[in-house]
């Protein structure tokens, strides 16, 4: 299958910039099948067309970087490389030898992602909020569910509501997914190309080893700064190689903790074993 034809315009489209291959060739095969006109192929990308998520290899690696100047929010990227060390920056990196499956698993979790992302923004507009007044308070969550609800919510408590109610939802997902139940970086890796993330996280919540723990968000405004602390119950991680590394040169390269810093706060803090950080957000004065 080559170069398609430019599509209409779309707001949000898959661009796919892959070599000929037989894997390749499959990729773009279930995309269009999935997606149909959301699915660019060309090498440039149609006007005002936004991207959603992008998939590369090593010859077409410079599309990541053209793809982030038309970023249709939380914008995933998938890079598929034979390099030892990759050169271009990507949520997902996987060798060149992945199998079609891995492939289309990878994929569909990178576009739950945005999805998820996207509809929270959404859903953020249309919410009318109940807590707009708040100047503190303390909530306890056990359920990703509970996680992003409970994100919506105190986000309208906030200046630029939608981008703290994303970097919000990253904290708490982070802190019920790989705090109280202990699903580490490279354990989600194979979760995703397998196809189970969401399984093992829904076996993990009903598991009497974690059932019972809980992540708490306090919340606390002042005249000039909001306050923004999540605790969980699990070992914590090292933060601080975590804040040194770009992550690992092949495999799952998860940017909540990224996005939350880059859109969402003034400062993000890890204090002590990693499971509590603090998020804060400088108010400015009224005029």
């Amino acid at each position: 299958m080559g170069d398609q034809p430019l599509p209409a315009v779309s707001d949000d489209v898959i661009w796919v910039r892959l070599a000929e291959c037989p894997v390749a060739d499959a990729v773009r095969h279930d995309l269009v099948s999935r997606f149909r006109d959301a699915v660019v192929t060309t090498a440039e990308l149609p006007e005002r067309a936004m991207v959603g998520l992008v998939i590369v290899d090593d010859d077409h690696h410079e599309a990541i970087g053209q793809a982030a100047g038309r970023n249709a929010g939380a914008q995933q990227s998938i890079l598929i490389t034979a390099a030892k060390s990759a050169h271009a920056r990507a949520d997902f990196v996987l060798s060149a030898d992945v199998d079609i499956d891995s492939i289309t698993s990878v994929v569909n979790a990178a576009k739950d992602f945005h999805d998820q992302v996207m509809n929270l923004k959404s859903e953020v507009a249309r919410r009318k909020s109940a807590v707009g007044t708040i100047l503190r308070g303390e909530f306890a969550l056990r359920t990703l569910d509970e996680a992003r609800n409970l994100a919506t919510m105190i986000a309208h408590a906030c200046p630029n509501s939608d981008l703290v109610a994303i970097g919000l939802q990253e904290l708490l997902i982070n802190a019920v997914e790989h705090g109280n139940l202990e699903i580490d970086a490279e354990m989600k890796q194979a979760l995703l190309m397998d196809g189970k993330w969401r399984e093992e996280v829904e076996a993990r919540l009903q598991n009497p080893e974690f059932s019972d723990r809980i992540v708490t968000l306090s919340f606390q405004r002042s005249a000039r700064l909001i306050s923004m602390t999540v605790q969980d119950e699990g070992s914590g991680f090292d933060h601080e190689r975590y804040n040194a590394t770009n992550g690992a040169a092949v495999g799952y390269r998860g940017r909540g903790i990224a996005m939350a810093r880059e859109l969402s706060f003034s400062s993000l803090t890890y204090l002590g074993a990693g499971n509590v950080v603090e998020a804060t957000i400088v108010l400015e004065p009224e005029a």
